[in-house]
């Protein structure tokens, strides 16, 4: 079974500068906060990031993604598309069951 909760949170409120057409910076990144139970590896666009969750403000392109996680263990694996928008922040948490 394979529950997953996600959340799109937005970037800092910019700080005012007071002058007329200022706006925010444009980026063309975003964050993934990415969780799982139990604690497994994260594999990014088919790419081992030789990290293990939980794994806070990977810094990503914007665009669509997938996201692999293999428990440590080997025994369990899960792959999934997920977005990252620009300058947000997506978090996943993954509950891998055996």
């Amino acid at each position: 079974m394979c529950t997953l909760v996600g959340a799109f949170l937005g970037p800092p409120a910019a700080l005012a500068s007071g002058g007329v057409g200022d706006r925010p910076a444009q980026t063309d990144t975003g964050f993934l906060n990415v969780g799982s139970d139990p604690p497994a590896r994260v594999i990014i666009d088919d790419g081992d990031t030789k990290t293990v969750t939980p794994q806070p403000h990977l810094e990503l392109p914007a665009g669509h993604h997938k996201l692999t996680l293999i428990t440590l263990d080997g025994a369990r694996k899960r792959t999934i598309g997920f977005n990252v928008e620009p300058g947000q922040t997506t978090t996943l948490t993954i509950h891998l069951s055996p």
